[in-house]
Parts: structure tokens; C-alpha cells; sequence
């Protein structure tokens, strides 16, 4: 019984020091100031997202059907300018009505309705 504690004892002590260097080397980027879709357009299969950022910030770009929650497509990036231009290829997805949205590392959330013919 008293191997078996001490076992424990060292795997806990061992799995909370991993958790520590984890958190350590884990960087979310700059704190986003900016977060924002300046434009979005479509030609044939493929997006243009003109969006406004913050320099060292990480960002996440998501394409849902309407409505729904689960990503169809999914581009992360870290902002080098304060505008930034992502390209999305829509050739695997079919004509209709989507949602688009951009979130940055803390949270906030852009959404724009986003229509392939």
C-alpha cells in the first residue's frame, strides 16, 4: 500500500511539473488590440478576407456552414501588418450560404456571412 501511494505521489509530482514547462513555452502572441474584417469578397473558388489585426497577434479564420458550429475550413495565422490579406480556397466547398469568422487569441469574435454561387 505504501509503495503504491508513493508511486502516485511521484507520477502526480512528475505529470504537475510537465503542465509547468508546457505552460511556459506556449505563446499566444502579442494581446490582439484589433480585430476586425475589413472586406470580404469572392471570385470563382476563392475568398479575399482584408482583415485588421494587430501585429504579433495570433488569429483564426473559420468557414461553418450557416448556422452550424463545426469548421468545414479552418486558417490560423499570426498578423505581420495591421491589415492583413488571407486567401481561402473554396473548391471542396458547394454554392450556398455560409459563415466566416475570424477570432483572435482572446476571444473576440467577427462574423460575415460568406455566399459561393
Amino acid at each position: 500500500m505504501k509503495k503504491t501511494i508513493a508511486f502516485l505521489l511521484i507520477v502526480m509530482l512528475a505529470a504537475c511539473q510537465d503542465i509547468e514547462t508546457l505552460e511556459k513555452e506556449t505563446s499566444l502572441g502579442s494581446n490582439p488590440e484589433s480585430t476586425d474584417i475589413r472586406s470580404l469578397s469572392v471570385e470563382g473558388k476563392q475568398a479575399t478576407i482584408v482583415a485588421n489585426t494587430t501585429v504579433g497577434a495570433r488569429y483564426s479564420i473559420q468557414i461553418q456552414s450557416f448556422g452550424k458550429t463545426e469548421p468545414l475550413k479552418t486558417v490560423g495565422f499570426t498578423a505581420t501588418s495591421v491589415a492583413t490579406i488571407k486567401t481561402i480556397q473554396l473548391d471542396t466547398l458547394s454554392r450556398g450560404l455560409y459563415d466566416l469568422t475570424l477570432t483572435d487569441v482572446s476571444g473576440v469574435t467577427i462574423k460575415k456571412p460568406l455566399i459561393i454561387n
